[in-house]
C-alpha cells in the first residue's frame, strides 16, 4: 500500500513520462516504424492471396503504449518510472498485432518477417508451441527497423504479435476478465477462474487445429 507522498511522486513521474512520449519526435519515430511494418505485412498478405486464392491476414492492429501502461511495466520489472528507462528497458513501446486465419499462416508471416533483410529480429518467442502458464498463445517478435529520419544508423524497435483469430478471441477476453479481477486477487474463486481460462485456451487450440485440418481437406478436393 503506497503512502500519499509515494502516490504523488508516482503521478508526477507518469505526467513527465506522458509529456515525453507525446513529443513530435517520439510519435513520428514509432509511427514511422508501425507504418513500414504494416506496409510489409499487408503487401505480403496480398501477394499470398494472389497465389493461394485466400486471405492470409484477417486484420492488422497497432498501438503505442500509454504512459500508465509503461509505468506499470517498468515497476513490474523493478525499474523507476522514467522516460530514459522506458527507452532503454522496454522493447514494446510500439506494437503491431497480426491476426491470421489459420495457425500455419501465423508461421508463414513469422518466417516472412524473419527472412527480410530490412528487418532485424532482436528476440523471438513462440507461445504457440510453448504456451504461457495462463494458456496464452501467440508468436512474438521484437524487431528493429532502420529509421532514416533520425541519426545515422538509428533504429526503431517494435513488438510484433502474430496469432490466429481464435487465439486473439481468447486473449482479448482473458485480458478483460483479468482486468476485472485485478483488485480481487485474494477473493475466493479467482484461482478456479484462472484454471477455467486455461482449459478454454486448450479447447480453442483444438478448434484451431480442426479448422486447419478442414481447410486442408477442402484444398485437396
Amino acid at each position: 500500500m503506497r503512502s500519499q507522498r509515494e502516490l504523488a511522486i508516482r503521478d508526477e513521474r507518469i505526467r513527465e513520462l506522458a509529456e515525453n512520449i507525446s513529443t513530435k519526435q517520439f510519435v513520428q519515430k514509432y509511427s514511422y516504424g508501425i507504418t513500414i511494418l504494416e506496409s510489409m505485412i499487408t503487401g505480403y498478405s496480398k501477394s499470398c492471396e494472389q497465389t493461394m486464392g485466400r486471405s492470409l491476414v484477417d486484420s492488422v492492429l497497432y498501438r503505442l503504449k500509454t504512459a500508465e501502461s509503461i509505468a506499470d511495466k517498468l515497476e513490474k520489472k523493478g525499474y523507476e518510472i522514467s522516460f530514459t528507462n522506458a527507452i532503454e528497458q522496454l522493447s514494446d513501446l510500439a506494437g503491431v498485432r497480426v491476426v491470421c486465419s489459420f495457425c500455419d499462416d501465423v508461421y508463414r508471416m513469422d518466417e516472412f518477417l524473419r527472412q527480410r533483410k530490412d528487418v532485424t529480429v532482436y528476440r523471438r518467442k513462440d507461445y504457440i508451441r510453448h504456451p504461457k502458464e495462463s494458456g496464452y498463445r501467440s508468436v512474438h517478435l521484437i524487431v528493429d527497423i532502420d529509421y532514416p529520419l533520425g541519426r545515422t544508423g538509428e533504429k526503431v524497435r517494435l513488438e510484433v504479435q502474430i496469432r490466429t483469430v481464435a487465439m486473439n478471441y481468447w486473449a482479448k477476453l482473458d485480458h478483460q476478465l483479468c482486468y476485472k479481477t485485478e483488485d480481487k486477487r485474494n477473493r475466493h474463486g479467482i484461482g478456479q477462474i484462472r484454471q477455467e481460462l486455461r482449459s478454454y485456451a486448450e479447447e480453442i487450440c483444438d478448434i484451431d487445429k480442426k479448422m486447419l485440418a478442414l481447410r486442408k481437406r477442402i484444398e485437396e478436393i
